[in-house]
């Protein structure tokens, strides 16, 4: 209805024309005392000749205006990805800040240490080698999980392979911060993709590490709830901070007084779990610990 109340709009002169006429007509019968039946033929002339240019306008019309509605798509759409373009611009200088200011820590202090070198000095650089390799894997995964077109590969995931892959991963660290392990094997399958869960699940273990010293760290798998576990008695979150621990470059309140502390983890994370349709559940108390949870749809099989 609103193309057609358009189209005769946009017709508005022809119809003001052929009322003119009509008038003109009118006034010669008056003035020239023409008879009337040739005033309505010719007014009748006129009007068929004005329908048949109106119905064959019409299609006309039609096809501009589906044309003009194709252009506007494509221009709404041609910004819409324009805009996305530059926001993920943005995002990804805005990280790669950050990145580079945090890699620049493990980096300076494992110079420091070469500097003046001791019997714990060779313990000392492995640890800042994993912190190194922690910041470049973090860097690749980050701008693969950021490509739309990384392809996933959905298939049942042994839990148990790798978590105990992570754990001998990052053993050094349990032992240097004097972190005690409660972890149970449990042949536990969930269906999702091997890769990135495992970066996932590393993320969420290597932030336990982080905050975590002469504690312990609990891992275990809650059927009941199709969720994973990863406990800690580290320093805790405050209250107010836990809604913002996913948000790029936020460190909190803990984070400011832990020089380890990047605030990219944790984004990196909550972008894994998005796209492995994984929901991140966190509790936590200042100077208690922190419990994360990683809770998968309801596609879980045992075997």
């Amino acid at each position: 209805m609103k193309l057609l109340w358009d189209y005769i709009k946009s017709q508005s002169v022809i119809l003001f024309g052929y009322l003119l006429v009509c008038i003109v007509f009118i006034s010669i019968f008056v003035f020239a005392k023409i008879e009337i039946e040739y005033v309505f033929l010719g007014v009748e002339i006129l009007g068929f000749v004005l329908f048949i240019y109106l119905i064959m306008y019409w299609f006309n019309y039609q096809k501009i205006s589906d044309v003009k509605d194709d252009n506007e798509r494509l221009f709404d759409e041609n910004e819409k990805l324009k805009s996305e373009i530059l926001d993920q611009r943005d995002d990804l200088n805005a990280y790669f800040l950050m990145w580079l200011h945090q890699i620049k820590t493990p980096m300076t202090v494992s110079k420091l240490l070469l500097e003046k070198p001791d019997e714990t000095t060779n313990t000392k650089l492995k640890m800042q080698l994993i912190y190194i390799e922690q910041y470049i894997n973090m860097a690749m995964n980050y701008l693969k999980v950021i490509d739309h077109s990384t392809d996933m590969d959905i298939t049942q995931v042994n839990l148990d392979d790798i978590i105990k892959n992570l754990l001998k991963k990052y053993s050094l660290l349990f032992i240097h911060n004097h972190i005690s392990l409660e972890y149970q094997s449990n042949v536990t399958h969930v269906v999702s993709d091997s890769r990135w869960l495992t970066i996932l699940i590393e993320q969420i273990l290597s932030n336990a590490l982080k905050y975590t010293e002469n504690g312990k760290i609990s891992i275990q798998y809650l059927e009941d709830k199709h969720a994973l576990e990863i406990k800690d008695t580290g320093i805790g979150i405050r209250s107010e901070d836990i809604p913002k621990i996913f948000d790029r470059g936020y460190s909190g309140f803990n984070g400011r007084m832990n020089e380890k502390s990047s605030g990219l983890g944790l984004y990196l994370a909550k972008k894994i779990s998005e796209k492995l349709n994984i929901q991140i559940e966190v509790e936590s108390k200042l100077s208690k610990g922190s419990i994360f949870r990683l809770v998968f749809p309801n596609n879980l099989t045992k075997m």
